[in-house]
This record gives structure tokens, sequence and C-alpha cells, in this order.
């Protein structure tokens, strides 16, 4: 892929997902915020285009486990699935019940912070848990249905949502509600650096919920600018 100033970053993260360690490294939003060229990320960040390309174009050692951006729309969706909503619904709960151990041993000596991370998570959960319940139930259903109607050449006289753009631009909004539960933390935490009173129980916290911001990224990345535009563009195509 040829990187230019004019190249959006959601761009570059669809065409190799190794790259996307590189725009967590920087701060630089490639899901709900992706579709921004790199010249002005660059601008933002105060950071050389030309460090940036570089970056970019070594990346690509330790690629994340996605599905090709071109692979079936049926192998994404069951990858989210099996993968993402899988590993959420373990996580959840997990980090869910570590949130309110660690304010319940160190509310004294952190009460603000870790009151708001723990009600930040918890919204977060009640949210994330809807979100995957409407996915799987309705929206991942009707993509599935439509791959395979185009691969037998069939056709839909209309769509129950009117236009998937629909509950798409439903689920996206959700997103970026979701994107702001996960700046709130880190900026709560510091970048999730525990102070220097931490235990390991709070160290495990931050631990955990790094990793959960990372997985959920990459998540909403392969939602966001890979299934939900080919799934719209296939709607065109089979729906009459």
């Amino acid at each position: 892929m040829n990187i230019t100033p004019d190249t959006l970053v959601a761009d570059v993260a669809t065409a190799n997902p190794a790259t996307i360690k590189v725009f967590q490294s920087q701060g630089i939003d490639f899901c709900c915020g992706g579709k921004r060229p790199l010249a002005e990320v660059c601008e933002e960040k105060g950071m050389r285009f030309s460090d940036l390309q570089s970056a970019l174009e070594g990346a690509g050692t330790e690629a994340p486990n996605l599905p090709a951006a071109d692979a079936p729309l049926t192998e994404i969706v069951r990858f989210i699935v099996d993968h993402f909503h899988a590993g959420l619904r373990v996580e959840l709960p997990r980090l869910d019940e570590m949130a309110a151990r660690v304010l319940s041993a160190h509310g004294e000596r952190h009460p603000e912070m870790l009151k708001n991370l723990a009600a930040t998570f918890r919204d977060l959960r009640e949210e994330l848990e809807s979100h995957m319940m409407k996915e799987e139930q309705i929206l991942f259903p009707y993509v599935e249905r439509l791959e395979a109607l185009a691969a037998r050449g069939g056709s839909l006289p209309g769509s129950p949502f009117g236009s998937i753009e629909g509950p798409i631009g439903a689920m996206e909004h959700e997103h970026e509600i979701a994107g702001n539960a996960l700046a709130r933390m880190r900026e709560l935490t510091g970048g999730y650096v525990p102070p220097e009173d931490a235990c390991n129980g709070f160290r495990g916290l931050y631990h955990g919920l790094k990793e959960f911001e990372t997985d959920l990224h990459q998540h909403i990345h392969l939602e966001n600018n890979v299934l939900f535009p080919r799934a719209t563009r296939l709607e065109e195509v089979v729906v009459g």
C-alpha cells in the first residue's frame, strides 16, 4: 500500500492490521475516528509524517490475527462473535468484579479516581452486553443472509430495516459511546500506570483494562471499517 499524507488512518489499518499497534502507541484513533488523513493526525500529535510513514511501512512482524479485509462476510461475523464477543463475555464480569474489589480495598486512598473508574466500566459493560445482543440477534444474521443470497444469485424484495444503514448507524453510535468510555478510563488511570502503593490486584486490574482497550479497539475497527461498509455495498446489490 502506498502511504501518503492523504491516506486515511482507517485504510492503513484495514490494509495491514499490524499497523494498529503503531497507531495505538501514538494515541491515534484508528476505529471510530479512523476516517482522517494521516497528515491531519500528524499535525494534531506534533509528529513528522515521514516518521509515522516509516513506522507504518515497517509494521508486520506481530500482526493481530484478524480476518483479511476481503474475507467472506460470514467469516468476519463468525470471528467477531467467536473471538471478540466470547472474550467480552468473560472479561466484562471479571474486570467489573476486580474494579469493585480494588475500589473497596483502596477507595480511601484513591476515592474519586477509583469510584469514577468502576462506574465508567460498569456503564460500559451494560452498553456492550446490550450491543452484542443486538448484533447477534438482528444485524449479523441479516448480513449472513445477504451474503448467502448473493452467492446464489438471489435477491430480497426489501430490507426489514428500510436500509441496513439504520442499524449500522445505531451500532456505530454505540461504538462511539464505548470509545469515549475507553478514553475516560485511560484518562482516569493516567494511561494505566498504577500508583506506587498499588497491590497486585490493583496492578492486575490496570493490566486487564489495558488489554481490554486494545481488543475493543481492534473489535470496533473490524466492524466500522471492514464489515459495515462491505455489508452496506452488498445490500445495494441484493435488495431490489
